[in-house]
This record gives C-alpha cells, structure tokens and sequence, in this order.
C-alpha cells in the first residue's frame, strides 16, 4: 500500500506506523507544496499487460535526447564526513564537509548524499548546494536526475518498506511516495522517473501527477535504473537498454547483455543490489568488484571495446567479452575501493586518493589524478568520458601475470593461485621463466609454490630458462636462498628430449640441499638423457645409495640410474652395467631398488661384443 503525501498526521499501518515520526519533516514539506500520489503505485496485484504500457512509454520519450552526465569522481574522506569531488574533464576539485550515513550517488550533473538527517544535492562543477531536505535519518538508496529534477529513494536501515522523493533543482518536492515495498535506485528522464522494485519491475511514474502510468516485467534480477551513454538502462546481474525492444522484455527479448561467466576470487558483482543503501566507508565487496560500460546504438546491447573488467584488492582484471579470456592484468601499488567502466579503458579509484586510467586493450596506465588525501570510500561514474593517452607501462601478459603472481602480499594469495594458472596457459618462453622465477623465488607464498611446480613440469618450451636455473645451486654466501626447482624442471625436460640438460641435472644427483623428490625427478630424467660424459656422476650416485636409499624416492632415483647406467655401458666398457648386475643380486641393496633392477636387466639384455677386426690383406 502506499501512503498519501498530504496527510502527515493521519494514522497509518506498517510503514506508515513505524516511520512517521521519521518521515514527518519530508511529509510536511510536500503537504505544503508536493501533489497527490495514487494508492495503488507498487501494487503486486497486477496482470502483465504484453509491454503496451511500456511501449507507450519509449514511443513518447524514445526520441528525446538523453543527458549526459558528468565524468567524476568522489571520494570520503575522514570520518565519514567530508567528500572531496574531482571533475575529471577539467581536473577541478571541491571539498564539501558534512556527515554521511551512506555512499553519495553521482546522478546527472549533480552529487546526491545524505546523512546528519537530511538529505542533499550538489552542483558537481563547483560542490555548491542545490537543495536539501530533512529525512528523519533515512539513508539514501540511489538517486536519478534529468537536469530539471532529482529523485531519490531512501530506506531505513531493518525496515522492508521505502521511500521515494522528487524535489526540484530549485528545492521544490514534487513527489513523496511512501511504500512497502523494497524500491531500487531510480532513474528519470523527461520528468518520467523509471523505479526498479521487487526484483522484476520497473514502475514508469509520472512526476506531474504521480500516476504509474507503466510497467515492464524484467526476466532477470534488476534492482537499478540509471542513464548512460545517451541511453536508459535497467541492472542487477546485467543490462537492459530501455529502447523498442523494451515491450517485448516480459518475454526475455529485451536489449540485453551481460558479462560471461567465469571464476574470480572473492565472487565479485557487476552491479551492487539497489534495494540496500551502500555504507559510507568501503568494503570488501567495493575491494572485488566487476566492471563493464554498456554501449547504446541501433544493434543490440553490447559492452564497449569488447571487454569486461574485475578488481581484487591491489590487482585489476582485463577480459575478453566474448569468451571471458584474460587479456591483461595489472598490479597496483594500493587497494582500489572504486571505479567505471570507460570507452577505451577503466577509471579505478584507490584508498590512498589516486585515480588511475587503464587502457582497454592492455591494462596500461593512462593517465592519475590524486584528490590528495587517504580515502574511506570512492564513487566514479563515466558517461561521455573516453580513455586516451600515452601508455606509460606497457608490458606483454606473461610479465604482468609474472608480477601479480609474485608480489609479496597475502591478501593476493587467491587470485594469484588463479593467474598462476592464466600463466601456465601462455605459450611463450618468457612464461617459462616466470614460472622458473616463482618456483625459486623465496619470497613466493607456500601456497602457491605448489602450484608453480606443477605448472612448470607441465612447460614444454622455454628450456634455454630451465637449464640456466639448473646452473644455479644453494648457496647461503652467494644469496641464492632456495634450490632451483630441479624436480619439475627436470619432468619437462626429459619430455622435451633436452639431451643438453644432462650435466646440469647431473650435478644435482648429489647435492644435499635438493630434496629426495628433486632427485628422483632428476634421475628419471638421466634416463632418458644421459650419455657417457655422465656416467661418473651417474656411477658415484648408485655407489653411495643402492644400499643406503630406504625412502622411496632415493629408492627409485637408484633405479633410474642403474637404467641409465645400463643403457649407456659400450660394448667396449661393461664395467657400469657389471656394477648394476652386481647391485640386483647384492643382499645389502635396499629391496625396492633390488627387485626393480633385476627386472629391469632381465628386459635389456646385455649388447653383443663387436666382431674382431678382419686382418687386411697383405700386398703381394
């Protein structure tokens, strides 16, 4: 049900009864100058009507030209009680002191907030009062302007109703609408405001005389309406252009389009719920977010520049539109608790009061902005905003995903784990050496040191970056602080057939800082690899731990190098084969090492002796 505008003091039930002391200042107001609203906006009891209202709708206003909104940003600053503006076109800033009880809405050319009771809009060129109006203490929700009038809707923090105002550019309240119902952000346009409510609706109220003069049935969650790109748009978990398409939205063919699906650490949102106000201070969900600009025109709906955007902490996230690919990835010095989506790039803001441009294609940096102090919260909005400019970080993917993987930070832990894995996709040397690079690194996280391994014994190129960490080995006086990662390395190049490797992965059989697994990786690799120029190394080996390897892995590093100790005896020296024979039948060589050898000699037999040399005959 929803309440009468002109009648403050009459007795009500539901919301009525527990808001009216709440609402009695906006009451007031517009029983002095607001007009009636009708009972029955908002009710459920209503048959859907195939999109004829709707369409009236757009065939009224479609072909009237929608007003752009002002590129900026806000940021809040100290207690929750001063917000600092940025125009981003101009470069000009404001400071405007006053308690929030929510986030401020960036709406047309005007800044919407509300907190120390009332409610209140700015001029956004100059942070100049345009109006306010006492709330009673209820916090803003979302906020519309069409250049003549602001609409707003507010919602007290447990209550399930609503309520929505209109107030004038010159502080006039056209229309205050109490409901309920749990309204979303609203939208106007040509003095029609456009409500999102109960997950499915958009209610068209006319402000000259409040009537619902229409209502689409929307076949997603939708909880926000707002303006953008010269056009009317509908969100929750996508968008919806209100355009002539829009009548045929209660049949699932309205200008639609979303971001695919794919995993992202911390199940970020596109477009933040509508029907709950935003806190004042930032979050965790304001720190993993989603980002993408919907683009208006004649075809269907479409995201700008084929790209959609994430954010996690101190990383932002490029991805292709089509098929949710990862196109680029950037580290950032500071946690962003803010942004949009731009033609050409991303505008994030961060917590220490940076605003950074990106490009679209690769995720370099633009251009920044600093509004000059540490930053609670930040609000960006872009509408006609392009992002150009001179790159000045340009990097390929495997060394943006090599530096993400390998900032020392564990609040990134998550989402490095998931680039690691981008990082194993790219067919590219230099991926490689990033991986080679993690897996050494002392510094990288044990939680993903795993994963690096795994990674890198999968690679089959970059061998020429293998080979060089193999050379390396640990030395506490030379500052090498970690074994190279023998074991994977040495999986991927016995896969390769990297005969080169040999020696280095020689060298390592008996190094005492590798662990067993290393070595036993190493030594199936010598099977494959070896040649004679490591048989001494190979020989030392199977000397000092046939009868002394009791773990499992030394046990079958000793197997692998009888077979590649067997493999390699000429005809002309058998003395490396006789020692292997020796070993399978010696009572003192560990059992898993001896049953193993047995049967491996049993499958290569021994080479026959090369044929004596024939005498030349002698001239006569």
């Amino acid at each position: 049900m929803t309440s009468r505008t002109n009648a403050p003091n009459a007795p009500g039930r539901g919301l009525r009864a527990t808001t009216t002391v709440a609402l009695v200042a906006l009451t007031a107001a517009v029983a002095c100058g607001g007009g009636q609203t009708r009972l029955n906006l908002f009710s459920t009891d209503w048959t859907d009507d195939n999109g004829t209202s709707i369409d009236r709708v757009w065939q009224r206003i479609g072909s009237k030209p929608v007003p752009p909104a002002v590129d900026f940003v806000v940021g809040v600053a100290g207690r929750d009680d001063k917000m600092i503006g940025l125009d981003l076109a101009s470069g000009s800033k404001w400071t405007f002191q006053h308690p929030l009880d929510a986030r401020p809405v960036i709406a047309g050319s005007v800044v919407v907030a509300s907190g120390g009771g009332e409610v209140f809009a700015l001029e956004a060129a100059t942070g100049k009062v345009i109006w306010r109006r006492p709330t009673g203490g209820l916090a803003l929700l979302g906020a519309g302007d069409d250049g003549s009038v602001t609409v707003a809707t507010f919602r007290r923090a447990g209550d399930t109703g609503s309520v929505l105002l209109a107030v004038t550019h010159d502080g006039q309240i056209v229309r205050q609408i109490e409901t309920k119902k749990a309204l979303g952000a609203p939208a106007v346009v040509a003095g029609m405001a456009f409500v999102p409510w109960a997950g499915q609706y958009v209610s068209v109220i006319d402000l000259d005389n409040g009537d619902e003069t229409a209502r689409v049935t929307l076949r997603q969650e939708t909880s926000r309406a707002w303006t953008e790109s010269g056009a009317l748009w509908f969100g929750g978990i996508g968008f919806v252009r209100f355009d002539e398409r829009i009548r045929e939205a209660s049949k699932g063919k309205a200008s639609t389009v979303s971001v695919p699906p794919r995993e992202l650490p911390g199940m970020p949102k596109l477009i933040p719920a509508g029907t709950e106000a935003l806190p004042a201070s930032a979050n965790a969900e304001d720190k993993t977010r989603e980002y993408a600009k919907p683009e208006s025109g004649d075809a269907m709906a479409s995201l700008a520049d084929g790209r959609w955007y994430g954010t996690y902490f101190r990383l932002a996230m490029g991805f292709d539109a089509e098929h949710a690919r990862l196109a680029w990835v950037h580290l950032h010095r500071a946690n962003y608790i803010g942004g949009a989506a731009a033609a050409g790039g991303l505008v994030l803001c961060d917590d220490q009061g940076h605003v950074t441009e990106l490009d679209a294609a690769h995720g370099a940096t633009l251009s920044e902005a600093n509004l000059g102090e540490p930053l609670l919260a930040c609000v960006v909005n872009i509408d006609g905003e392009r992002a150009n400019g001179t790159p000045t970080d340009a990097k390929s993917l495997a060394a943006q995903l090599e530096e993400a993987v390998r900032a020392d930070d564990p609040q990134l832990v998550i989402a490095q784990k998931l680039l690691l894995r981008e990082l194993a996709t790219v067919d590219d040397d230099s991926a490689t050496k990033a991986l080679v690079d993690a897996a050494s690194d002392p510094r990288t996280s044990p939680d993903l040191l795993v994963d690096a391994r795994t990674a890198l014994a999968n690679r089959r190129n970059g061998a020429v970056f293998m080979e060089a960490a193999l050379a390396r080995h640990y030395d506490f006086l030379k500052d090498v602080l970690r074994t190279p990662p023998v074991g994977p390395i040495a999986q991927a190049l016995g896969a390769m057939k990297e005969k080169n490797a040999a020696p280095l992965l020689a060298a390592h059989l008996l190094d005492p800082a590798d662990t067993e697994d290393d070595v036993k990786q190493a030594a199936a690799a010598l099977a494959v690899l070896a040649g004679p120029g490591e048989l001494p190394a190979l020989r030392e080996f199977f000397g000092m731990y046939r009868a002394t390897g009791d773990d499992d892995d030394m046990a079958s590093a000793v197997v692998s190098v009888g077979q590649a100790m067997a493999t390699i005896a000429s005809p002309a020296d058998k003395s490396a084969r006789a020692q292997v024979e020796a070993a399978a039948t010696d009572p003192n060589t560990v059992a898993y090492a001896r049953d193993r050898l047995g049967a491996l000699l049993s499958a290569q037999p021994v080479a026959p002796d090369p044929a004596p040399a024939r005498p030349k005959n002698k001239k006569k």
